[in-house]
């Protein structure tokens, strides 16, 4: 009689195949890998240039790529063969920006007119400037790529796993949301803030920005989500199938008691993806236990989803009753800065309209806008940053920034076509990569997470991820 459980047992072996790589994952590798995240997670939670855990995290950062270059070879290179090439093409498009120009190329670049007139008044007309408008900003831009460089490469090198590298998000995550709850529990003046500019009161966590703690949280429940959904595929240990659950809700209850609307919002489609993938995932179970006449084994699973939903929707509910959620509370009002944020937007627009072919410079932004900023808006407060990435880019990138970004959706949005065209568990990884890049690039368009070193090594670990899910797809 042929073996029912065998089809099972083949699903498996070439899920780990898919997985790369096939052999056990090292102490070193966890030790170094664990290292880097760790630090990334103390030093890199801030955008700001001259914040002091800066002079420690790149010099640090840059340490490690001893390791990753003494075991990097060419052909695991080429498992992610596009993020690494997009990664290098954007730094060589810094550099780039730093070459001094001729000044009869220069002055006829569109918004280097206010500058030409200085310098002719100075009697240095003659004087060559490189393409960025603030050059030294652009230098700290460059070197900032250190971080997320040192994070590619060591991944590449020690052939993380996409599950490997999801448990280090899903680690960062946890972090984030018990140091948030320990900031809250503490009060303002709790030694558990790191950094000098940043939210007191909120629970920031591991970072500077109680909007991008919680866009990180909401990354978190994904990863987390996506884990305990295939821990049985995957063959994990039972014990740590008992932990993605606490850990769930350890998130949930950063989100819930942060004053981020945002981060309610993006938290709130992490738990729908959630729900939708535990779904399809029951559904997939069932389907197969039926076919290999099990079908007793099927409400099992279903039970336990239902449980896990009620258990969530009533946590939600008592926050909302009990008026423990700020940011519902403060969800129909409106602020200040939101309405800064609007009224920017004309000279945003002004900006991106003359700097788009070549862009002002990486990270010259803040000392730009005051060209453009208008008389109405003159406040003792200052506007660092566009509060919308995508804008930012093309204003400090210009169009060889916007073209690196548009192969790198266009790669994104392919891998996940193939994802859903082969169906199956490749359809839960699909709805996963669809909700975090919604995540990710609704939370760039009112702020900019993805400029803060954490999120840079987040972000090229789950690039790799995706690699790793496009081949299994292909």
């Amino acid at each position: 009689m042929p073996d029912s459980t065998a089809p099972s047992r083949q699903s498996k072996k070439a899920h780990r195949r898919n997985d790369v790589p096939s052999e056990p994952l090292g102490l070193q590798a966890w030790l170094v890998l664990g290292g880097f995240a760790f630090l990334a997670a103390m030093l890199g939670g801030s955008s700001r240039p001259d914040a002091l855990q800066m002079a420690f995290l790149r010099p640090l950062a840059a340490l490690f790529f001893i390791p990753a270059l003494w075991h990097l070879r060419t052909r695991q290179v080429q498992e992610a063969w596009l993020p690494v090439l997009l990664l290098a093409a954007l730094a060589l498009w810094m550099a780039l920006q730093l070459v001094p120009l001729p000044p009869s190329i220069w002055h006829s670049l569109p918004g280097r007119a206010v500058v030409a007139e200085i310098d002719a008044l100075l009697g240095e007309a003659d004087r060559w400037r490189p393409l960025s408008l603030v050059p030294s900003r652009t230098v700290n831009a460059l070197a900032s790529l250190a971080v997320p460089a040192s994070a590619l490469l060591l991944a590449l090198a020690y052939r993380m796993r996409g599950v490997h590298l999801l448990l280090m998000i899903a680690s960062v995550g946890v972090l984030d949301a018990a140091l948030g709850l320990g900031q809250v529990i503490t009060g303002r003046s709790s030694p558990l803030y790191f950094y000098e500019v940043t939210n007191r009161g909120s629970p920031v966590g591991v970072l500077a920005n109680e909007n991008h703690s919680a866009v990180l949280s909401a990354v978190s429940l994904l990863a987390i989500a996506r884990l305990a959904i295939g821990a049985r595929a995957l063959e994990a240990p039972q014990w740590a199938r008992f932990v993605y659950v606490p850990a769930y809700v350890l998130v949930l209850l950063a989100v819930l008691v942060s004053g981020s609307r945002a981060g309610i919002a993006l938290a709130g489609l992490a738990i729908l993806v959630t729900a939708l993938i535990a779904w399809h995932a029951v559904r997939s179970s069932s389907s197969q236990s039926r076919s290999a006449h099990r079908a007793e084994s099927a409400p099992r699973p279903r039970l336990l989803l239902g449980a896990f939903a009620v258990a969530i929707a009533l946590m939600v509910a008592a926050f909302f009753l009990l008026e423990r959620t700020p940011a519902f509370e403060d969800l129909l009002a409106r602020n200040a800065f939101e309405d800064l944020r609007a009224r920017i937007w004309p000279s945003l627009t002004e900006m991106m309209s003359t700097f788009w072919f070549l862009g002002s410079g990486f990270g010259s932004f803040e000392e730009v806008y005051h060209i453009f900023e208008p008389t109405a808006l003159l406040l003792p407060s200052y506007v660092n940053q566009a509060h919308n990435d995508w804008a930012q880019l093309v204003i400090e990138g210009g169009l060889p920034a916007i073209a690196l970004l548009v192969i790198l959706l266009g790669w994104i949005a392919s891998t996940i076509r193939q994802l859903f065209a082969r169906g199956g568990q490749s359809m839960q990884r699909a709805l996963f990569w669809m909700a975090l890049i919604a995540i990710l690039a609704a939370a760039s368009i009112v702020d900019y997470p993805l400029r803060t070193p954490i999120f840079q090594v987040l972000g090229v670990w789950l690039l790799v991820v995706l690699a790793r899910d496009r081949s299994a797809a292909r």
